[in-house]
């Protein structure tokens, strides 16, 4: 069993550089398993919902920039690009990662998850995407673990 859920993020709202994170409410574990997924149909813009300037939760690549974290950490990513925190907010700096369209990986540090829209500037940002959060329970890991301990030992013996 998995802890899931669908959040909003809002391209204006949840912006990295006028708005404010989108608090998932979830609570990780450094180390813990998350994943992330995002229709890359979806798209949001960045310039007031101009031609040209949609983008899906993977940013807009070709633009040949990224932007900088304002926070001083040295994090870049592209300018419409789907972002993940685990932390407090925009002030727990150098804890950001990219998700884009789609993450599967690990927590690297224990906190709550915030999801950002990566910009310079929030102004002319217009849309949103859903994003698919899924967590599996550690107790849950664990007994599949065993499971498949189990398995192993059964298939030896046979």
């Amino acid at each position: 069993m998995a802890n899931a859920a669908v959040f909003t993020v809002d391209a204006k709202v949840n912006s990295i550089s006028d708005g404010e994170a989108l608090d998932t409410g979830i609570t990780l574990q450094a180390g813990q398993h998350l994943s992330i997924s995002v229709d890359p149909t979806l798209t949001w813009n960045f310039s007031f919902g101009a031609a040209g300037y949609d983008t899906n939760a993977n940013g807009a690549a070709g633009w040949g920039m990224g932007v900088q974290n304002p926070d001083g950490s040295g994090f870049t990513a592209n300018i419409g690009e789907l972002v993940g925190q685990i932390g407090t907010g925009t002030a727990d700096a150098g804890n950001f990662f990219i998700v884009g369209t789609s993450f599967d990986g690990y927590a690297n540090k224990s906190g709550k998850l915030n999801l950002f829209y990566w910009d310079s500037d929030a102004w002319n940002n217009v849309g949103a995407v859903a994003a698919d959060v899924q967590v599996p329970e550690p107790a849950s890991m664990a007994l599949f673990g065993l499971g498949l301990l189990a398995l192993a030992r059964f298939r030896r013996r046979a």
